[in-house]
């Protein structure tokens, strides 16, 4: 079967899930099977991750990640991160022909050759996987996936041809058009006031993380959770930060709190665009490399208008405490300024509500990340009283 054939398979049984769907991909599923909720051209690597926060903010809807073999490659580290908080409303779609057919160049290998991807994600808790070899063997396979609880990843083997309508694609909109459109279903769509809040299969409490209950919310982590909070952030992803561990601990250890560990910071990005898609405040905490590593899929939610609130540590302008600090204020803010993306440095920890208050009310109306960048000296201070 052909990439045509197969996501015609998946339309005939898709009823009305949302779905996010990788740039390789984007053509031809929005050529034979489009329908409303949809967030085409999500970029390679980042249609499961964002997919996984779509997911859990919304746990009323059936979302699918649709990823060619090559983005799928790419993302394995999302995979971990979706087997542990283990969506049930979750289905991953490979559609693996093997080889790097997008570049419209030639048909060089992937490393999905020797890779299986049904294998890899069984080994990371999903609940169910598939490989479908023939159009009945994915017919059968993509049914069991959308009726049953995931996560699912369902492996469709397509060959290495592709063909495009090339007059139709010239109609095809933009991916901002797409973004609107996506998240104008969503919000005509609405789920449930009260939604579960997404954690890993662990007791979220303080002990368990090895901190003291009693200080918590006293030291300068607490300070910056609380700012959070008051600014009405109620979704936070984060990769554990030496500097900013402590605001990291209060998410954890906060019942109210929706917090996702992810294992990449360039997936935390986009997990946290799909839960600001089902309009959750979001917040992304990370170390400053983490931004060197996530230009991206930044200028992904930039183009996408996805609001958030990044808080990432090291500015370039002070607070080197480390010879490897260096490579953090490197990266944070230039690639910050290069992507124009608004940003203040937080050089007292009493500015805190305040800078992060104006960034939450400044993403919601540019619909664009925002940051907010911490020197180490600022976690440092004591927490003002009050």
């Amino acid at each position: 079967m052909d990439m045509r054939e197969a996501c015609r398979i998946f339309a005939g049984h898709r009823g009305g899930a949302a779905a996010m769907v990788s740039s390789g991909q984007t053509p031809t599923m929005w050529e034979v099977a489009h329908e409303d909720p949809t967030l085409y051209f999500t970029g390679m690597s980042y249609s499961a991750a964002g997919a996984l926060g779509l997911a859990l903010a919304r746990p009323d809807l059936k979302v699918v990640a649709i990823e060619g073999d090559g983005s799928m490659l790419m993302g394995l580290a999302n995979l971990p991160t979706i087997g542990r908080y283990a969506p049930a409303n979750l289905v991953v779609l490979v559609l693996d022909n093997r080889t790097y057919l997008g570049s419209f160049k030639g048909h060089l290998d992937s490393a999905s050759v020797t890779t299986d991807f049904a294998a890899v994600a069984a080994a990371t808790n999903f609940r169910l996987t598939i490989t479908a070899e023939t159009p009945e063997e994915l017919d059968l396979a993509i049914a069991q996936a959308m009726a049953e609880s995931g996560p699912s990843m369902v492996v469709a083997r397509v060959d290495k041809t592709r063909v495009l309508d090339a007059a139709k694609q010239r109609t095809r909109p933009d991916r901002t058009e797409f973004t609107i459109a996506f998240q104008r279903w969503l919000a005509d769509h609405p789920g449930p006031e009260d939604v579960p809040l997404p954690s890993a299969p662990v007791e979220r409490s303080a002990e368990t993380r090895g901190g003291d209950a009693q200080q918590f919310g006293r030291t300068a982590g607490g300070h910056l959770y609380r700012a959070l909070k008051a600014a009405g952030i109620d979704f936070i992803v984060y990769l554990p930060d030496g500097e900013l561990y402590s605001v990291i601990e209060e998410a954890e250890a906060d019942p109210e709190m929706a917090a996702v560990c992810c294992n990449r910071e360039d997936e935390g990005i986009a997990i946290a665009g799909g839960a600001a898609a089902a309009g959750r405040r979001v917040a992304v905490v990370m170390e400053g490399t983490g931004i060197g590593f996530s230009g991206l899929i930044l200028a992904h939610e930039i183009l996408n208008r996805v609001p958030m609130v990044i808080l990432s540590s090291h500015s370039k302008e002070m607070g080197i405490r480390l010879p490897h600090n260096d490579v953090a204020a490197m990266v944070n803010e230039p690639v910050l300024d290069a992507l124009g993306i608004h940003k203040v440095v937080l050089r007292h920890l009493a500015d805190a509500e305040l800078y992060i208050a104006e960034s939450q009310r400044s993403a919601e109306v540019l619909k664009q990340p925002v940051a907010v960048v911490i020197p180490p000296h600022v976690m440092a201070e004591e927490a003002p009283s009050g």
